[in-house]
């Protein structure tokens, strides 16, 4: 290889780099304007001021506005899934990792799904999000979960999903003022429920072979 190939390798490697800055810096500028705006809905122009860019910079990096929310909502999806992310079968540690994530992002999450009816964005956003806390939950609960017949699976699946949502957090946290311990202890309750219902449909089923 040649100085100049390589200089030009080089420069090529930076503006990459540069590039991929660029854009992870939209992108949490992006997320940090769109938890500040009510209606979720923030303009490019916020955006570009936020992450001391132009207009310009943005639309060429995300194509246009609704490229930059999906892509902003995303990743932030992507990044709490490693937040709450817990080992098979570490059943009071996935509580209390989900719980620490709705802390943080539990209210801001309730205001997501109230206005995904009116935003397709958001709302396919919220679709990928109960998709992914599904497959959280199987990973989860594995071991209560692989010897069950499918219709089963299916229904203690719902049943876990269900007593470790972002809903059951907000009423508990925020309508009946329970603190942060209190909730995580009446969530992991919900899920122990669950769980004995598992069991017991293990035994019911072994008594009968």
């Amino acid at each position: 290889m040649t100085d100049s190939t390589e200089t030009r390798a080089y420069r090529q490697t930076r503006r990459a780099d540069a590039t991929e800055r660029t854009r992870a810096t939209i992108l949490v500028a992006a997320q940090a304007v769109f938890r500040e705006d009510p209606q979720l809905d923030p303009s490019l122009e916020a955006v570009a001021a936020r992450a001391g860019v132009s207009t310009r910079t943005v639309i060429r990096q995300f194509g246009s506005k609704e490229g930059l929310l999906e892509a902003a909502i995303t990743a932030g999806v992507e990044e709490a899934a490693v937040t709450r992310h817990a080992e098979p079968g570490d059943v009071e540690g996935a509580v209390r990792r989900i719980v620490d994530h709705y802390e943080e992002m539990g209210d801001e999450v309730i205001r997501w799904l109230v206005l995904a009816e009116r935003l397709p964005v958001v709302r396919r956003v919220t679709e990928r999000g109960a998709e992914s806390h599904i497959e959280w939950t199987e990973e989860v609960f594995a071991p209560d979960l692989e010897r069950l017949a499918r219709g089963e699976r299916r229904a203690r699946c719902a049943a876990l999903a269900t007593a470790t949502d972002v809903y059951v957090w907000h009423l508990l946290r925020r309508r009946e003022g329970l603190g942060r311990e209190a909730t995580a202890a009446a969530m992991l309750g919900f899920v122990e429920a669950a769980r004995a219902g598992t069991a017991h449909t293990e035994a019911t089923a072994g008594s009968t072979r």
